[in-house]
């Protein structure tokens, strides 16, 4: 009996963002944005992103 090889799909893990790019989008000051790229790195993901930058502060017209 001939074994079929069926190779397994690879698992695609979270995109990851450039962490200094999303951080002055959402408004963040300079100083959190030092201390985010201390905690996470250059990339991350957007979960992780999410969960530690703090609220944008409200853009009054």
């Amino acid at each position: 009996m001939k074994r079929v090889h069926q190779p397994r799909e690879k698992m695609v893990g979270p995109a990851l963002h450039c962490v200094k790019a999303t951080c002055g989008k959402a408004g963040a000051s300079p100083k959190e944005i030092r201390k985010m790229l201390q905690l996470l790195g250059k990339k991350a993901t957007m979960h992780e992103l999410a969960h530690n930058l703090k609220d944008r502060p409200p853009k009054f017209r």
